[in-house]
């Protein structure tokens, strides 16, 4: 984690409960050896000039006008931007040290390319990335001598999606949409930390406490589930706000808003598993292609990323009783497990149909290498994993125990004899005592 990512971490001492969210960054830096450029994009942002900060550290940079007032940092608006204005590289790499000493680093930098220094805005976003690797960059050229290509090959694979490019003239809807759409994506990545650092210190403080048994079990799967649902939302936010296309944001907004309302499912399940209670009364009468195919939605990102292709080879639409959230948590694990086995690409293949009148049976298959023969038996054990510090042991035991307790069904894993892992969930159509309820969500 960069040194910016981490100022922003509460004090490990405090209680959770004692610790707040990550305050808006609305700090950008905007870097151009020609004044009336930088004051344009200045004033494109922050209309008002309340809330610029000049910044004179380096003799290289051009003194900033008299008038120009200092921050607001009281502002509450997420457009009321805290801009520093310089115009050369050396005045920018010392602005960024000093936004990392001070623990208050910038969201995103609009940089001209060519500024008539030793070094050109591209080489300039390198070493800054060098410094903080969260630091987001949009070039603003009226040149085309750089392709996006060798820009890419440049600044390095790793960093492709910390940098977008536009041309002057530019409109003012694109630096404004640019600034809102950058900001806010940096800003929910740290939201994002910060909820994994709070799942983490509950988890830790429930393993401390005098019921560790039960409790911490419960912290342990709400820690695995969230932090699931919570890598699907980002991606599908960062494919968003980097794609900048209205109907890619709409459909990922939806998806988003599909996650959250799993995850507060989530959330009660296990409320209720603390509590000593059951879930059965969660049973409704759903399609199992629905929570599939959500499942499949959510996921849409991350098998894109990992090049993994989907092959439904037998899809019946059939109607059961069961809890629809606790079946996306099932087909979220199987998909994300399926992921890890084949880091290179590769293929899953899915099966529903009916294996009897009363019995569905889903099969999902990878391409991978399968599951060595000697932990085949284990993989299903709660805290069992063969992943290290990288893993948890727990996406499969919740699995067994959603798919065998919850539902009455059947949790099968094996390796398939053309290779890969197969994975056979069996569930019944009826659960006893829950008929006629319907799924309304």
């Amino acid at each position: 984690m960069s040194e910016a990512a981490k100022n922003l971490k509460p004090d490990s001492q405090q209680t959770v409960k004692s610790k707040t969210a990550p305050v808006f960054n609305r700090r950008i830096l905007i870097v151009d050896d020609e004044p009336a450029i930088a004051e344009g994009i200045r004033a494109l942002l922050s209309p008002e000039v309340s809330n610029v900060v000049p910044f004179r550290r380096s003799s290289r940079s051009a003194p900033a006008p008299a008038s120009a007032p200092t921050a607001m940092p009281n502002s509450k608006s997420p457009t009321d931007y805290e801009l520093t204005v310089v115009h050369d590289p050396q005045a920018a790499l010392d602005a960024v040290k000093e936004s990392l000493a001070e623990g208050r680093p910038f969201a995103m930098g609009f940089f001209d390319v060519l500024m008539g220094a030793d070094i050109d805005g591209i080489e300039l976003v390198k070493q800054l990335q060098s410094l903080d690797s969260n630091l987001f960059a949009v070039f603003v050229t009226a040149y085309q001598d750089r392709s996006v290509d060798s820009i890419n090959e440049y600044l390095g694979e790793d960093k492709s999606d910390r940098w977008d490019y536009i041309n002057k003239p530019f409109t003012d809807g694109e630096i404004i949409q640019k600034a809102r759409n950058i900001t806010s994506l940096w800003n929910l990545q740290r939201m994002k930390e910060w909820h994994e650092e709070q799942l983490a210190d509950a988890q830790r403080m429930l393993l401390q406490n005098e019921r560790a048994n039960t409790v911490a079990a419960v912290g342990r799967s709400v820690a695995h589930e969230f932090g699931n649902l919570l890598m699907q939302i980002v991606g599908h936010a960062e494919l968003a706000v980097l794609k900048n296309e209205p109907q890619r944001m709409k459909e990922a907004l939806e998806t988003i808003l599909k996650a959250s309302d799993t995850a507060s499912s989530v959330l009660g399940r296990f409320k209720k598993l603390a509590q000593g209670g059951v879930t059965g009364s969660e049973h409704k009468l759903v399609q199992i292609l629905q929570p599939l195919e959500e499942a499949l939605d959510l996921m849409g990102y991350q098998f894109k990323k990992c090049r993994i292709q989907v092959q439904k080879e037998k899809w019946e639409q059939i109607l059961l009783e069961a809890n629809r959230h606790s079946l996306v948590q099932v087909f979220m694990n199987v998909f994300i497990n399926a992921t890890h086995a084949m880091p290179q690409g590769g293929q899953l293949d899915l099966s529903v149909g009916k294996l009897d009148q009363d019995t569905i049976e889903i099969s999902i298959r990878d391409h991978g290498p399968g599951i060595p023969t000697e932990i085949l038996p284990r993989v299903t054990e709660a805290l069992f994993t063969t992943k290290g510090s990288q893993g948890s042991g727990l996406g499969l035991a919740i699995c067994k125990e959603i798919i065998e307790i919850e539902h009455g069904g059947e949790f099968v894993i094996e390796n398939h004899p053309q290779g890969g892992a197969l994975v056979r969930l069996r569930l019944p159509t009826r659960q006893e005592g829950n008929h006629g309820k319907h799924d309304e969500a």
